[in-house]
């Protein structure tokens, strides 16, 4: 089998109060799932794309259900490995306090290491993508990471999606940069990209970033997105702002939505404008892919 897209990457177990109800106060919590590569693994599953996610889990009940819910997203899984010595990390939301909490040190997935691509087939996909969290969870997997992009033919996509609080969160600039001068294509945010280049304008921050690799850099903002593409220069496309009672996973239902696009031959406005309406989709409602639509986007 080709895949559109192999993704590395960790997801955890989430716990989430019902809408409205601060978690210091919730009598019950959601139990869900949520990972950055995964989140975008499920939303072009629903497209109809074919992809695989690698990654490890805990040998624990909650590895189990990530493990169920991505399967049941028609998402092919065989390449996760399951742990005995570490659990499945843990994420808490609190929607109303716009605050998460995070329980991952000595995850599964922080033991991932290039070895566990071995049997996977990268360099026959259609599209790879790793996550900048990836690179700051531990030095093995950001090995893993730019294992994959090193063995993968066809497009390669990078998210920065820096975090605090992880064990390279302190050189998070450092540890992405390789994943950047590796990729085809990045999706990020306008202060990921301030971070890492320096204070810009979007369209000025693009060309940077792709002076250090990629041919095609987007940009988000939160009153516009936009892309660089160095045959094309800049494409810019305005968004109005809208209240999102649960914003986490936005980003990365975007990114699906622009990759769908980029693998069906989209043109670059058309591709912007179906990964906001897909980011919207999901930041409207609870969960992190809950609200992803299905819609067949392959050409």
């Amino acid at each position: 089998m080709i895949y559109d897209l192999i993704a590395v990457g960790e997801t955890m177990a989430t716990l989430c109060p019902l809408a409205g109800t601060p978690l210091a106060e919730a009598a019950s919590l959601l139990v869900d799932y949520g990972g950055a590569e995964s989140n975008t693994c499920v939303g072009l599953s629903r497209l109809g794309f074919r992809v695989a996610w690698v990654s490890k889990l805990g040998a624990d009940p909650l590895g189990d259900r990530v493990l169920h819910a991505l399967n049941n997203e028609g998402i092919d899984t065989r390449w996760v490995g399951r742990d005995e010595n570490h659990r499945t990390g843990i994420m808490v939301k609190d929607p109303v306090n716009r605050r998460v909490h995070y329980y991952r040190a000595g995850s599964a997935a922080s033991t991932l290491r290039p070895q566990d691509l071995e049997s996977v087939p990268v360099g026959d996909a259609r599209a790879v993508l790793v996550t900048g969290i990836t690179a700051l969870i531990g030095a093995d997997p950001q090995a893993a990471a730019i294992a994959l992009l090193d063995a993968a033919r066809g497009l390669k996509v990078v998210d920065p999606n820096l975090r605090s609080g992880l064990w390279g969160s302190d050189h998070r600039a450092e540890l992405i940069l390789p994943l950047i001068e590796r990729s085809d294509l990045v999706l990020a945010g306008h202060q990921e990209l301030a971070e890492i280049f320096g204070p810009a304008e979007p369209e000025e921050l693009a060309r940077h970033c792709a002076h250090r690799g990629p041919g095609e850099v987007v940009v988000r903002c939160d009153d516009k997105v936009g892309v660089w593409k160095g045959a094309e220069g800049w494409t810019e496309l305005p968004i109005q702002l809208e209240t999102a009672p649960d914003p986490m996973g936005a980003g990365d239902a975007f990114n699906a939505g622009y990759i769908a696009s980029c693998l069906a031959g989209k043109e670059s406005l058309e591709a912007l404008r179906f990964a906001v309406h897909c980011g919207r989709a999901v930041a409207t409602s609870p969960g992190d892919t809950a609200g992803f639509p299905r819609i067949l986007t392959r050409s």
